[in-house]
């Protein structure tokens, strides 16, 4: 078993319950409860999806009902995306196309439709080109 880098002391409290054997009949390896959860939710929704084609077309049962939901659960709790578990990852991408994207020191800004007035004169710099066709700002005075 390779041992596993702690940063933090929080992991050495969060212990994942792992069924080991249901009633007296061992199980082939290890589930934790989050594993099925994740097999039980993937069973649910190909399920669902069975109701419509494409999937309702294809009658294998074991690929269905077996592989699917145990590739859902192994997805959900082995893999990584940019380093958050792929739920979390999703509702993030969810919640990010969701805000508004208008944002000052991480507070919501609100557009005002309003026109600008402005209540004192507005004065400008008038730029005038010369001969060689270059602005006052770059010329050198002679």
């Amino acid at each position: 078993m390779k041992p596993k880098i702690l940063r933090t002391y929080n992991s050495v409290w969060k212990v994942e319950k792992v069924l080991y054997g249901i009633q007296d009949i061992p199980l082939p390896i290890p589930l934790t409860y989050r594993q099925i959860g994740f097999f039980a939710g993937g069973l649910i929704l190909v399920w669902f999806l069975n109701k419509f084609p494409p999937l309702s077309l294809i009658d294998l049962g074991l690929i269905e009902y077996v592989f699917l939901p145990g590739l859902i659960a192994w997805f959900f709790t082995k893999q990584l995306l940019d380093g958050k578990a792929p739920h979390r990852f999703f509702l993030g991408v969810i919640r990010y196309h969701l805000s508004p994207h208008l944002y000052n020191r991480y507070k919501e800004v609100s557009i005002t439709k309003k026109s600008y007035k402005f209540a004192s004169p507005v004065s400008y710099r008038q730029l005038s080109y010369h001969e060689r066709g270059e602005a006052d700002e770059y010329r050198i005075s002679d």
